[in-house]
């Protein structure tokens, strides 16, 4: 028996099994060295992009995230990574940290699946799409990975959108991409980019710049607020600085020289009914001019999902930080399950749409 019927009778055994049967059956299962990574996952994936490929839609976006899964308190997880909580005075986590990217329908901003997931310990990488990931990748050269496999493995018959958090501002990352590879990333505050012949920062270059066009009306902090966008063309020019971790868990930086990026600088502000600015999200797109500005307003504002997902995960749903499962492997094993119940709950949303 091959390891994909081992995978496939272990979760029929489940759905046959009740009460404290079924919870050893469980454990077993998620233990079970026959039941791998690959198997639990193919299913999944070739029922979600099947999905993706049916749609009409000539985008889809893929939200890219990391989220610290907190296993403070459970003592037989030997292999946790430790990190100190900057905004809490002499606090720190204890757990694994979980690497989601999550398809997303670009015209109704609803969640399809997650392309891939990575679970991060002390001392390797579990990954759904690479199981021989080096441990000591810092997060952007591991996305780099992340983003060439998901737009040339996984036949997705669409154009691809990344859309990540304001940790890829980094010249050493978009210089590192493919031309062909799209993305819509949150722009650092205090970085210098040149606008007409002139350095400024990305902050003071969004003042000088009004609200733009009008998206979509959202509630934002129990508020109704208005969604506006404006846009002008940028260049970063700045050095970058490749950074890697070493095995031995030191970090080194390197200064690398490269040329000029162009893209589309962004400023999205949230506006409230007394017309005050509320949250203002500075964003960078290499997407064609032939994407309106509100369309990019809009897929960033559904990036947000990829957060509902990971609090779906661990608070509102699966209390994935309850698992005790004393393995990282199993934790990983269970993880699919429930993403596959994700799928599946998300594909009746689209059906009663």
């Amino acid at each position: 028996m091959n390891h994909k019927q081992h995978s496939t009778n272990g979760l029929n055994l489940l759905q046959k099994t009740e009460g404290f049967s079924q919870a050893q059956s469980a454990w077993r299962f998620y233990n079970n060295e026959h039941v791998d990574i690959e198997s639990l996952n193919e299913p999944m994936l070739t029922r979600g992009i099947k999905t993706i490929n049916k749609s009409s839609d000539e985008y889809i976006l893929v939200a890219h995230d990391w989220s610290l899964i907190n296993y403070k308190n459970h003592t037989a997880k030997t292999d946790c990574i430790r990190k100190r909580r900057s905004n809490v005075n002499n606090a720190s986590s204890r757990g694994y940290e979980l690497q989601s990217s999550l398809a997303i329908e670009s015209s109704s901003g609803k969640p399809i699946l997650p392309l891939v997931q990575n679970l991060k310990t002390q001392d390797k990488v579990l990954s759904s799409y690479n199981p021989t990931m080096k441990s000591h990748l810092t997060h952007l050269g591991e996305l780099t990975q992340r983003i060439a496999y998901i737009n040339q493995s996984l036949n997705i018959q669409k154009k691809i959108v990344h859309v990540i958090d304001r940790e890829a501002d980094s010249a050493g990352f978009f210089r590192g991409l493919q031309k062909e590879d799209l993305y819509i990333v949150r722009a650092l505050d205090n970085v210098k980019v040149r606008y007409e012949d002139e350095d400024i920062t990305q902050k003071e270059l969004s003042k000088k710049m009004d609200k733009g066009k009008y998206v979509k009306t959202i509630q934002y902090q129990n508020k109704k607020v208005k969604i506006y966008v404006n846009t002008v063309d940028i260049l970063i020019t700045r050095d970058s600085y490749q950074k890697t971790d070493t095995p031995q868990g030191k970090t080194i930086k390197q200064k690398v020289k490269g040329k000029p990026i162009k893209n589309r600088f962004i400023v999205q502000r949230l506006i409230d009914e007394k017309n005050n600015t509320v949250a203002t999200w500075l964003l960078l797109s290499n997407l064609p001019k032939d994407v309106d500005i509100t369309r990019i307003g809009l897929w960033y504002y559904y990036r947000w999902n990829i957060e509902t997902y990971f609090k779906l995960l661990k608070s509102s749903g699966f209390n994935l930080e309850k698992w005790q499962q004393e393995s990282a492997q199993a934790i990983f094993k269970r993880l699919f399950v429930a993403s596959y119940a994700c799928l599946l709950v998300w594909e009746i949303e689209h059906t009663n749409m």
